[in-house]
């Protein structure tokens, strides 16, 4: 997240707890106010574009009020997007419940039409900073206002539109039209980018944070097109600066993003035999560890190269929580797999961690007795992960809204354990959860 989007989310959320922080006295009061002014329905004119995986991967694992999802810019061969359209006013969910969409997408002279239909989702939105402002206010011990919460609803369309696998670089165009139960009403149109494999290929990456970021928000805007960049990148800086880890988590982030994403994979395996050895023999173990077979690619490799890579031990699976001392890099693991894909499993394994409160209250009080031991048990490796698992929560939480929309569903589940939940509830105010270590 950039500095400026951060400082202004900061302030709405700011501006938002003080305006709660004045009005709490009076909604303790037993007082009767006249009811609001009567707000009609709408359809706002404008519409967004959201990636397949909002609808298909993330919602399932979101209660019926969440953040809004990222507008997509730019797709590449094979990924798809659905048409959004925002309701506001009062009775605004029943009204998109009553309401139908239909949208057409110009690209490279042809036009594709999605029929009228009923829309497929809905769900309420968080205002903008939404989440810092609930959190805050839980930790106080105040309940944010129902009517605070949620000011707009989105409605997602049952029709996808996805970009050709033979596509040239373009702009497409989308255009949609709504019929609501008060009438018809036409969209402002949309654009987006259509970008080729080979295009995006040639743009490189330039420094580390670049690809730092795109390792924490891949899932928002996705763009398989630059992972065979950003690997070439990753190599070369590993090589001027070996040792620190960095390889293993960018192999796991490209297994998951392409294990997603047949067409990514296709197109990698594709470019990967004439790459130079290092990035070659770290793209098919990622490829590999995602279920591809690279059979192909080893036969067109010398002898020699196809027997150092068989040499190669497999990449580390993430959802291996056995505790050795790679369990807390697993942690990290289990992360860079979240932004590859934005899924929820990565995030319910790591909040599982948090019930390992007693492993923990038994790791602090060795580590303040004068007779500290000697060597890891299984019970500190537990505890201190524990910590490392609260502490990166806490801050995913506030920075990053599928993640504060995936929390808020755990908490609520019903196959959520009982100490999870409680956890997950002081992730703010847990003297454990300050920093990793919990010191």
């Amino acid at each position: 997240m950039c500095y400026a989007n951060a400082a202004r989310k900061m302030r709405i959320a700011v501006g938002l707890l003080a305006a709660i922080w004045v009005a709490s006295p009076v909604l303790s009061q037993d007082a009767v106010y006249p009811p609001p002014k009567p707000t009609p329905p709408k359809i706002e004119s404008h519409m967004l574009l959201l990636s397949e995986s909002v609808l298909q991967i993330q919602w399932p694992h979101t209660l019926d009020l969440v953040n809004v999802p990222e507008n997509i810019a730019l797709v590449n061969p094979g990924q798809c997007v659905r048409v959004a359209v925002i309701g506001k006013g009062d009775n605004r969910d029943d009204y998109l419940s009553r309401t139908k969409l239909l949208f057409s997408v110009r690209f490279e002279g042809h036009t594709e039409t999605r029929p009228l239909a009923p829309l497929a989702e809905i769900k309420k939105m968080k205002p903008e900073g939404g989440d810092f402002a609930t959190a805050a206010l839980a930790a106080g011990g105040i309940k944010l206002p129902d009517a605070l919460r949620t000011m707009a609803s989105l409605g997602v369309s049952a029709g996808q539109w996805c970009a050709p696998l033979d596509l040239h670089d373009g702009v497409a165009t989308v255009e949609a039209t709504v019929e609501t139960p008060g009438g018809r009403q036409a969209l402002t149109p949309s654009t987006m980018n259509v970008e080729t494999f080979e295009t995006g290929s040639k743009q490189p990456f330039k420094t580390s944070e670049e690809l730092s970021s795109l390792l924490t928000t891949y899932y928002r805007q996705p763009h398989p097109a630059r992972l065979l960049p950003a690997l070439r990148f990753l190599v070369a800086d590993h090589a001027k600066n070996p040792g620190h880890g960095s390889a293993e988590m960018f192999a796991a982030f490209l297994s998951a993003a392409v294990k997603a994403d047949r067409a990514a994979a296709l197109d990698l395996q594709s470019r990967i035999v004439s790459e130079p050895p290092l990035v070659r023999a770290l793209g098919l173990l990622a490829l590999r560890a995602a279920g591809y077979d690279v059979g192909k690619v080893l036969d067109q490799m010398s002898a020699e190269d196809k027997q150092k890579f068989s040499s190669l031990p497999p990449l580390q699976d993430p959802y291996d929580l056995a505790p050795t001392q790679a369990l807390p890099q697993h942690l990290d693991l289990l992360w860079v797999t979240f932004g590859a894909t934005g899924q929820f499993e990565p995030v319910k394994t790591i909040a599982s961690v948090l019930g390992w409160r007693s492993d923990y209250d038994e790791f602090d009080r060795l580590r303040r007795s004068p007779d500290r031991p000697i060597s890891l048990t299984p019970s500190i490796m537990r505890g201190a992960t524990y910590t490392a698992a609260g502490w990166s929560l806490g801050s995913f939480q506030r920075q990053d809204p599928l993640v504060a929309d995936y929390i808020d569903y755990l908490s609520a589940a019903t196959d959520t354990p009982a100490a999870v939940k409680s956890e997950l509830e002081g992730l703010m105010t847990n003297p454990a959860f300050k920093r990793a270590g919990g010191q």
